[in-house]
């Protein structure tokens, strides 16, 4: 089993050879990468259900025969699934309890995007920091190199 390193620009450093300041930001870094990964999993999950739930409620609507609006009206209440707006004035429950799912849905999955987000940049500064860190205090590389992986 090989020490635990880091891979900089294609090199790889011992985590024991690098200061404090680069191996605190290390396993910041490192629980970082591993939330994205986790919260990447449960957005994917968001996206299936928001899509089920569009498809469900296309068919609800499909089968409570409510008007298709050939010339969409701004007063009116509408649901637009795709290019399609059905007139939405008197909904059948239903069709309610899926609009209610979807809006559930929909939330979830932007709040999973946002936090993706801020997760996102927050590795980006990490790896900045330790580029940094690495530059000024110029540690020994590995000898020999592992085989750097993206999957490491």
């Amino acid at each position: 089993m090989s020490a635990p390193y880091i891979a900089v620009e294609g090199t790889a450093y011992a985590i024991e050879a690098l200061s404090d300041r680069a191996r605190l930001l290390s396993g910041d870094l490192i629980r970082t990468v591993q939330e994205y990964r986790s919260l990447l999993s449960n957005y994917r999950q968001s996206l299936t259900l928001t899509n089920t739930y569009t498809g469900g409620l296309k068919q609800e609507l499909e089968k409570a025969e409510l008007p298709v609006m050939i010339h969409p009206d701004s007063t009116k209440p509408s649901i637009k699934i795709g290019d399609v707006s059905y007139e939405a004035g008197d909904l059948p429950e239903s069709v309610k309890n899926y609009v209610s799912e979807l809006v559930r849905a929909n939330t979830q999955k932007t709040g999973l995007e946002f936090r993706l987000r801020q997760l996102d940049a927050a590795r980006g500064a990490y790896v900045k920091a330790i580029q940094e860190e690495i530059a000024a205090t110029n540690p020994s590389p590995m000898d020999p190199q592992p085989e750097i992986s993206l999957n490491d």
